[in-house]
């Protein structure tokens, strides 16, 4: 597969002769990608199938856990801890260490259950901002069930002092962010398939300032930012990169099937790896992520 450049700089951010690169397949729905530099790997969700894989620096693929409670996204704190969306708890949950036990950070917002935690970002000041959907207890496959019980599906903030709040609550089906920021949120909503920009205050709080971007086909999952501000975006056929502002294609990194979630990583950091529906996938590229 050859990278599809839309403009000429699109192709000075990778190497020459990067293509897409296929790690492993065989999977049900992979998703949630996080590199570790501490264990020199990536950590990745395989929903459906209730596990998470563990693709290491030598070329090592792992069972990372089994039953993972359905994991999905998952990111580091500010001590490079592995927090994580579990569907199956419907809880924001973190690892101190590899192969421990895990802490419930969020289960409950004003005494009644989240939904299911999705997908989480750490924004500069520490807190972590983490969409909650229903997907993990409308299906079946991606959870242990159970009834919504907030009256909506919202994006909430947990304060590095352990408060939460939900900044966000006018997202149909909020789903992957990053910030661009500080001060600027990018927010997926799979509902209506667009990206929102929302304008996040030093206290938390956060308002929408209008659609960002959309990718085709499909629709963002998962998005991340790198250095230059430039969008690297999941979509039906692929990774769409944009350029800041969200108003041009750069160009696509083609996959064989949609692309779900995407992280940077790998020893420099400029490793892109990809889960795609059924296959975990990397491209070696000239820029970091934030």
């Amino acid at each position: 597969m050859t990278l599809q450049a839309t403009r000429p700089e699109f192709l000075d951010l990778f190497p020459p002769g990067a293509t897409p690169e296929q790690l492993a397949d065989g999977f049900t729905w992979t998703e949630g990608p996080v590199y570790l530099p501490d264990r020199q790997a990536v950590i990745f969700s395989d929903v459906r199938t209730n596990k998470t894989w563990r693709y290491t620096d030598a070329g090592q693929l792992e069972v990372e856990a089994d039953p993972s409670d359905h994991q999905n996204g998952h990111c580091l704190d500010v001590a490079g801890r592995l927090v994580a969306c579990s569907h199956g708890l419907r809880a924001l949950v973190r690892q101190d260490e590899p192969g421990g036990p895990w802490t419930t950070l969020a289960d409950r917002f004003e005494g009644q259950k989240l939904n299911s935690p999705n997908d989480v970002c750490r924004h500069p000041d520490g807190s972590l901002w983490f969409s909650d959907p229903t997907y993990g207890i409308d299906k079946p496959e991606e959870g242990y069930g159970g009834r919504m019980e907030l009256p909506g599906r919202w994006v909430f903030r947990l304060a590095p002092d352990g408060t939460l709040s939900a900044p966000i609550r006018d997202r149909s089906k909020p789903n992957g962010l990053a910030f661009q920021d500080a001060q600027t949120l990018l927010l997926a909503d799979t509902g209506d398939g667009q990206v929102y920009r929302y304008a996040v205050e030093p206290d938390g709080r956060a308002g929408c300032q209008g659609v960002h971007f959309r990718v085709t086909p499909g629709k963002t999952d998962g998005l991340r930012i790198d250095e230059a501000g430039r969008i690297w975006s999941s979509a039906g056929d692929g990774v769409h990169v944009l350029t800041p502002d969200g108003k041009t294609e750069l160009g696509r990194i083609p996959t064989p099937q949609t692309c779900s979630n995407l992280c940077f990583g790998g020893p420099t950091g400029q490793m892109l790896y990809m889960t795609v529906s059924t296959g975990f996938w990397r491209i070696q590229t000239n820029v970091r992520g934030l």
